[in-house]
């Protein structure tokens, strides 16, 4: 949308007048990002003259830096007045955004809010930020089998005039509530308004569900393997108790692949550019502290073969590429077994073959790299032990290289860890000991 309209828009919201266009909520967060950062004081004009609806929808839209500076500044009033406004699932995770940011404000601003509301939240915040139940909603379309379609549509009528957004869905229970089918709003519409909802029901295919204690993944699994746009969630014992939408779900696609390419680089998994450079230097002097421990570890290897060093030089020119190579070769592995978990592709029935393959991989690029190594290093110094051992060396970190690389994401997974942040620093510090370590003995075998 042209900035212009937005400014003007915003303005005239600001000034207490009637505005006479509709401007997204996205848009108008993207342009209080810009103004955010040329006048603060604008920034807090602009935000507070919105609508109550808009405001909160806006503030879900802005970068996690900017609420929590919105949340420390914002009167604990205001910040219920967000909560009420939202969706349980935004809802609640501004509540546990508040309680990041000043957990004394946190106790007031629940106190403030609806006995609804504080269910809601109490209810969703139980669970773990990677299962199901964490991005549920509790609004949603339900009516119980013996209801007709007329009355499913007079309640599609009332919660969208409450705004509710992104009802693909009507959720059919029995009469204690269990789930027992989902029909799409498109066929819906097309039925007999007189019908009952039990006279259609068998017309429509088996409905799909995730349980509220399922792990993210198989979420996004599932919606993708039926192509869904929001799927049920119910309780063990298959009783409804929400929804998930495609919207929420993206968010969360979109987060964990940010936390897996930041987590295989060892940056911290919620760095955003917006955040002061004090932060953004405290988190990444954390990670340069692992590494260089990890540096440190590789150096006290090579001190054990002083000796061999000092007496052939060409074996310092040659060590770090046996390093950069299979280091490379280990992040091409890791990365293809932390995203293809992550996903669903490989699971631990799975890793074996798995692992067996990219051993394979690591054996022909071993022997075919080990041999280029040879021929590199024969004409370069015409010394052919020298020789010999880098092409022996470059095979045995290629080996190590493909096992490490498919095995210890697996290992991480399963001890309940994120693979994307364990595995790097864990299987690039090993690859370089074994790498520097088998050049360095095979160098006093052959050589010295």
């Amino acid at each position: 949308m042209n900035l212009k309209a937005i400014d003007l828009y915003l303005r005239q919201l600001r000034e207490g007048k009637r505005a006479k266009s509709h401007v997204d909520d996205a848009d108008i967060a993207d342009y209080l990002e810009d103004i955010k950062r040329k006048d603060e004081q604008k920034f807090i004009d602009y935000i507070n003259s919105l609508p109550p609806k808009l405001k909160a929808e806006t503030f879900i839209e802005l970068p996690t830096v900017f609420q929590i500076d919105l949340i420390l500044k914002s009167a604990p009033e205001d910040l219920a007045a967000v909560i009420e406004e939202l969706e349980s699932d935004d809802a609640t995770d501004v509540m546990l955004a508040v309680a990041k940011a000043d957990e004394e404000k946190e106790d007031t601003v629940f106190k403030l809010l609806s006995d609804k509301r504080q269910e809601q939240i109490e209810q969703l915040i139980y669970y773990e930020a990677d299962e199901a139940g964490s991005i549920m909603q509790t609004e949603l379309l339900r009516v119980r089998i013996k209801d007709s379609v007329a009355d499913a549509l007079g309640q599609l009528r009332q919660m969208k005039e409450k705004k509710l957004a992104n009802i693909y869905n009507l959720f059919v229970t029995d009469e204690k509530g269990r789930l027992l089918k989902s029909i799409a709003m498109d066929d819906l519409i097309l039925e007999d308004p007189e019908a009952s909802i039990e006279q259609i029901a068998d017309r429509y295919p088996v409905s799909h569900a995730v349980v509220s204690h399922d792990r993210m993944e198989h979420v996004l699994q599932t919606m993708e393997k039926y192509d869904l746009f929001s799927v049920a969630v119910v309780d063990r014992v298959g009783h409804l108790i929400g929804r998930i939408t495609h919207d929420d779900v993206l968010d969360v696609m979109q987060s964990t692949t940010t936390k897996q390419m930041y987590g295989l680089n060892r940056v911290d998994q919620n760095e955003q550019w917006q955040e002061g450079f004090a932060t953004t230097t405290k988190n990444r002097a954390f990670w340069l502290g692992i590494n260089l421990v990890n540096a440190v570890l590789v150096s006290v290897v090579i001190g054990f073969f002083e000796a061999t060093l000092d007496a052939i030089v060409a074996l310092a020119v040659l060590m770090p590429i046996v390093a950069n190579m299979a280091g490379t070769a280990s992040v091409q592995t890791m990365t293809v077994a932390v995203r293809q978990m992550s996903i669903g592709e490989i699971r631990f029935n799975d890793f074996l073959p798995f692992v067996k393959k990219e051993f394979n991989v690591s054996l022909l690029n071993g022997l075919l790299f080990g041999v280029f190594s040879f021929a590199v290093a024969q004409v370069w110094f015409d010394k052919w032990l020298i020789s010999v051992t880098m092409g022996l060396s470059m095979f045995v970190s290629f080996v190590s290289a493909g096992l490490l690389g498919s095995l210890i994401p697996v290992a991480v997974k399963k001890a309940n860890f994120d693979p994307a942040v364990a595995s790097s620093v864990i299987v690039i510090t090993l690859v370089d000991v074994i790498g520097f370590f088998s050049f360095l003995w095979f160098s006093t075998l052959i050589v010295i």
